[in-house]
């Protein structure tokens, strides 16, 4: 909150004077950075340092978004409440809210898709791919009951910021933590195992397997009960697994590894793991059929990638689906000539700031090292990360 009597004259919205000193923003939430409010009363918008003022006198800067280091501010005069950057003597810009209590609002319905997930119990316990749609397109409607001005407008893109700020905050919808430590990192529907194998395959088969088809020495059962009641996807340039192939030790799966037995390979007790599919760099997941551990060989001789690569089977699905979701919203937005209803808002950049963040989030340790696969992945100078 700002004291009343710092906020500057030239802000004579009565509304938004009255909202600045009795309610006030977050320093951070939904994607947004509100810090310098914390510094003092919202200042005018200027075209740098002691620059010239820009916009009549009338913009006060409150924050910028975390991701591309776009203004937020505020019109003085009329309430609204935009992203606004300056392109030589222009300003473009985005419209936000119609308001500061729309704005604050919007912000509290984004930060409570995340919230309510964390409760284990919420939605009755369900957690998959349907859930988070549904749980999306819910946020969005009560959004567009806060603000009807702001959605009143129509076209093909939907106002800035929001829709692609609820949808990083639904993929919590995906999975909840597991129950206990004998089980999987995560649980979920085997709906999202369809909808991972969708996003990673026109056909988007999934494999279940029989339980007379997994090998005697798969002991660990929650491994046993994903396989066989929720399966993997048979394709996907990350993961897949093949159609009809039955599950094999590494050392069965690539023997040229280990013929010379003398001089041993490293990491050479991985030999009598399973090897559940395959994975970039031309390796095989090598899944530990007694603790449900997924690793990746050394048949590179350098080290490299380490040793882990996911808790389970769930926690790859898990993050390859947060993955697969954040690359589909990024597709769909690559055909953009930036000429539309967007000037300012660019979803290609806040998706591009989340995702290493997001699936991080599913299993720290996968990201440990610079060493690391996924870390590797993310931060892969020859792709460009991730997404690109």
């Amino acid at each position: 909150m700002v004291l009343e009597a710092e906020l500057p004259a030239g802000l004579t919205h009565a509304g938004s004077r009255e909202f600045l000193v009795t309610e006030g923003l977050p320093e951070r939430a939904a994607l947004l950075d509100f810090r310098r409010l914390a510094a003092g009363p919202p200042k005018v918008l200027t075209a740098g340092q002691g620059g010239e003022v820009l916009g009549d006198g009338r913009l006060f800067v409150l924050g910028e978004t975390d991701y591309c280091g776009s203004l937020v501010v505020l019109d003085g005069v009329g309430g609204e409440v935009r992203l606004v950057e300056q392109e030589g003597e222009t300003l473009r810009h985005d419209l936000l809210a119609t308001d500061l209590p729309a704005l604050a609002g919007l912000i509290r319905e984004t930060e409570a898709v995340a919230l309510a997930a964390a409760d284990r119990e919420a939605g009755d316990g369900q957690r998959g791919a349907r859930i988070a749609s549904t749980v999306a397109a819910l946020s969005g409607k009560r959004m567009r009951a806060i603000d009807p001005r702001l959605f009143a407008g129509g076209g093909e893109r939907p106002p800035a910021h929001w829709g692609t700020a609820v949808l990083v905050a639904s993929l919590a919808w995906g999975a909840r933590p597991g129950a206990g430590t004998d089980g999987l990192a995560f649980e979920f529907g085997p709906d999202l195992v369809e909808d991972l194998a969708a996003l990673t395959d026109d056909d988007g088969k999934v494999r279940r397997y029989r339980p007379e088809e997994l090998p005697a020495g798969l002991v660990h059962e929650p491994t046993r009960r994903l396989l066989t009641e929720v399966g993997l996807p048979l394709g996907g340039e990350m993961f897949g697994v093949s159609e009809d192939e039955p599950l094999v030790t590494i050392e069965q799966a690539h023997p040229a590894a280990y013929e010379d037995a003398e001089a041993g390979v490293d990491r050479d007790y991985q030999r009598g793991f399973l090897a559940i599919g395959w994975w970039p760099h031309d390796l095989l997941i090598a899944l530990d059929g007694v603790t449900g551990r997924l690793e990746l060989p050394d048949w590179y001789e350098d080290g490299e990638p380490a040793t882990y690569l996911n808790r389970d089977l769930s926690a790859l699905l898990y993050a390859l689906w947060t993955y697969e979701r954040l690359r589909a919203e990024w597709q769909r937005w690559e055909g953009w000539d930036g000429q539309a209803e967007w000037e300012v808002f660019d979803p290609h950049a806040l998706l591009l700031s989340v995702v290493d963040a997001r699936v991080k989030a599913v299993d720290p340790e996968a990201f440990a090292t610079p060493a690391h696969s996924w870390r590797m992945l993310a931060e892969d100078p020859y792709t460009g990360g991730l997404l690109a």
